[in-house]
């Protein structure tokens, strides 16, 4: 049993093709196809059952993942430690954009303070995708928002990051940010809004959840729609997109806490509004993962 086999067994496995997978490597589909046969041998059974063109797993082979993806980091791992010039160190990471505008530049920082000489490699994936990934070894790191932590199986270990909130936001040019300002100078006016004042502005809002990536509607950034029902002037998903209608001063948005501070967005503070919406963020890991991978985790929490 090869590892360079067991590397191109779990290649296959993630694409179900030998065809993709041969692609992937720059080798014939013919070449896999022996390495395939190669480690079956060595093993004495078949890992896959052909379903129409594609290969899946059979129980054999799901048995094999988990030990495969196991074998292959410890090889590496053994050459990194005893050939200091080898190939850096990747770390692969999936996760929501939305989440990486937060998370990932901390992440990052801790690994490159562990790991100089290493690659942090992203996945842009809403949480149950990147959930997935992390499930079948193909990423280190997965961040997800509190949801997603009722399904974890027992070997995925989760770290709390910290959370956002949810806030209503404007620009300092929006025409309701300008009536709030001339009401500070007022002494004795409360200096929040009230939701006829704010609602009477369009909002931008996202069609789908920017977490998981389920198609919600209206209401999917949080707002209490029923409640507060707002007048929508732009449905956008791309957040890029979003804020910069907002930062135009066209538009009001819902959105995270760290977005109003680095797109230095006014909150708008409003004397009726539901409690705001509010998400753990949580990074996951194995738990059997390498010794690197606990020492970025802890130099995180630290």
């Amino acid at each position: 049993m090869e590892i360079a086999d067991l590397e191109k067994f779990l290649l296959i496995a993630q694409t179900n093709s030998l065809q993709k997978a041969a692609i992937t490597l720059n080798v014939t589909p013919s070449a896999l196809s022996k390495s395939l046969k190669r480690l079956e041998a060595s093993l004495q059974v078949s890992l896959f059952d052909r379903v129409g063109k594609s290969l899946r797993l059979n129980q054999h082979g799901e048995q094999l993942q988990p030990k495969a993806r196991e074998l292959v980091e410890l090889a590496h791992q053994t050459k990194r430690a005893l050939n200091r010039s080898s190939t850096a160190l990747i770390c692969r990471i999936a996760a929501p954009a939305i989440l990486q505008y937060r998370w990932l530049s901390p992440i990052s920082r801790c690994l490159r303070q562990q790991l100089a000489a290493s690659t942090l490699e992203v996945d842009t994936l809403f949480e149950q995708q990147a959930l997935q990934r992390l499930k079948q070894g193909e990423v280190h790191l997965a961040l997800v928002t509190g949801t997603q932590l009722k399904s974890l199986p027992d070997y995925i270990m989760r770290q709390p990051l910290g959370s956002l909130t949810m806030q209503t936001a404007i620009s300092r040019n929006h025409p309701l940010a300008q009536a709030l300002q001339d009401r500070r100078s007022n002494k004795g006016i409360s200096q929040a809004a009230n939701a006829e004042e704010v609602l009477k502005y369009p909002f931008a809002t996202p069609h789908i959840s920017p977490f998981c990536g389920e198609e919600r509607g209206q209401g999917c950034d949080g707002w209490n729609d029923p409640l507060l029902p707002r007048k929508i002037g732009w449905v956008v998903n791309d957040y890029a997109v979003l804020g910069q209608l907002v930062r135009s001063g066209q538009a009001i948005a819902y959105l995270p806490d760290f977005l109003l501070r680095e797109w230095q967005l006014q909150q708008v503070e409003m004397t009726t509004s539901p409690a705001p919406a509010k998400e753990e963020i949580y990074l996951l890991y194995h738990q059997r993962a390498s010794d690197w991978l606990h020492q970025v985790v802890n130099k995180l929490c630290d």
